[in-house]
């Protein structure tokens, strides 16, 4: 079960070669690439927390409370309701969050917006704040994962509707992902990988009244299995440039370059097998956009060293901003993203990049649907991954176009902020609404 935080082609018909002024990173194995890849942005991030530490901020977004928020209604409210999600977008400008794509951040505001207009007076806190006790009664408490498992103890009253959001694939179904593509890298490769565990098990499906998940019915399904009112939701894209598809070169070199685009949990991702199945395709580019500067991804950037840091079709690139320059002239290089998660649901990054222009390569278990503008990987498995981005290089330009700008229109109609604050008001109201 994920939590907020939730991610690119060249061209060479003979030997691949990067975009213009595209800075790959070093080998971090190496003492050059230590220095510059992982000293360096170590030594800012001490000296990020000294001044910190000199000129502490009043107080921690995430530790303020937002207490009595009226915004997205001008009637006086009488009813209350709890957010246990995000409270930055309460702090600061939208637009501004909007403009650097904290999508989720926004998400949380409609749906505080969605509950005025509905007649509550709205409280949120952040997901991880472990110190806040309620001390009025709440008719609705809306949240997810520890926090809200948290504070159901202290929300007894059968009066209280109880509301699970689910960010990701139910528990039981992500950690036997997880072990299992865990023991799958064990086979391939003889690596003894280990993850997290990102949620124990517990009954916070079973204990509420509702769930809303994000994701299409592979990640609903096991929800249901376990409350009987299990509502979908889409997820948000984060709305960059619009991509000019009609003038993107769909040529044969074109679709030659393909991106993997996502943030933390590498392996849970599945950069592994997609590093692999790149590695056997020289002649097709692979652009690794994440964390692989990260401390707590070390140990699989060691494992992977050879593919990311000593391949030629293989470019890292590390973590980039989607509004970055940089991720602009990668996504208007590439034809398609890649994205081989062993549990997900409507993964953001897919989104971002199919709002410029991208077709979706995407596991099954991300819980997307693709028909018409992407392909689902129905094992992840190395060889049908080669198989899928290499009969998408081989797919005609002008079908290739047509593809892509069903990504792109999905993007921008479906997965849509805006569509996201009317599906949420009109699920609460089927939730809320006298029986």
């Amino acid at each position: 079960m994920s939590v907020p935080t939730s991610i690119i082609e060249s061209e060479s018909q003979s030997a691949p070669s990067a975009p213009d002024k595209i800075q790959e990173l070093s080998d971090p194995f190496t003492r050059i690439g230590a220095v510059r890849d992982v000293v360096w942005p170590k030594v800012r991030s001490f000296l990020g927390r000294q001044k910190r530490r000199i000129f502490p901020p009043a107080v921690s977004e995430m530790q303020r409370p937002v207490i009595g928020f009226t915004q997205g209604s001008p009637k006086r409210l009488t009813k209350r309701a709890l957010i246990i999600y995000l409270t930055p977008a309460f702090y600061r400008d939208p637009q501004e969050l909007q403009t650097n794509g904290f999508i989720t951040a926004l998400q949380s505001l409609e749906i505080a917006r969605a509950l005025n207009r509905l007649g509550y007076i709205v409280d949120v806190i952040d997901y991880r704040d472990d110190k806040f006790v309620p001390t009025v009664h709440y008719d609705v408490c809306f949240g997810m994962h520890y926090n809200f498992g948290r504070l159901l103890a202290h929300l007894v009253d059968k009066k209280t509707t109880k509301i699970y959001y689910a960010t990701g694939a139910y528990w039981e179904v992500e950690n036997a992902a997880e072990k299992a593509r865990c023991q799958n890298l064990k086979v391939r490769r003889g690596i003894d990988a280990r993850l997290p565990l990102r949620l124990k098990p517990n009954n916070w499906v079973q204990a509420s009244d509702a769930v809303i998940a994000q994701g299409n019915d592979y990640v609903l399904d096991p929800y249901r299995m376990h409350n009987r009112r299990v509502f979908g939701i889409d997820h948000a894209a984060s709305l960059t440039a619009a991509p000019d598809i009609n003038g993107k070169d769909f040529s044969l070199s074109a679709r030659r370059n393909f991106l993997w685009f996502g943030s933390v949990g590498l392996l849970h991702k599945g950069l592994d097998v997609v590093l692999e199945a790149f590695a056997g395709l020289k002649d097709l580019h692979l652009w690794v956009c994440g964390p692989l500067q990260s401390a707590d991804e070390r140990r699989f950037v060691r494992a992977y060293r050879k593919e990311l840091f000593h391949t030629p079709n293989i470019h890292p690139i590390g973590h980039i901003s989607i509004r970055s320059e940089t991720f602009r002239k990668l996504t208007d290089k590439c034809v398609s993203t890649v994205h081989a998660s062993c549990a997900d649901s409507m993964p953001g990054g897919v989104l971002d990049c199919m709002a410029r222009g991208l077709i979706p390569v995407v596991s099954v278990e991300s819980g997307m649907d693709t028909a018409g503008f992407g392909v689902t990987l129905e094992e992840s498995s190395v060889a049908e991954i080669r198989r899928a981005v290499t009969d998408l290089t081989n797919t005609p330009p002008d079908v290739c176009r047509r593809m892509s700008e069903e990504a792109y229109k999905a993007a921008a109609t479906r997965y849509t902020l805006a569509s996201f604050s009317n599906n949420i008001e009109q699920i609460l109201r089927e939730i809320l609404s006298p029986s």
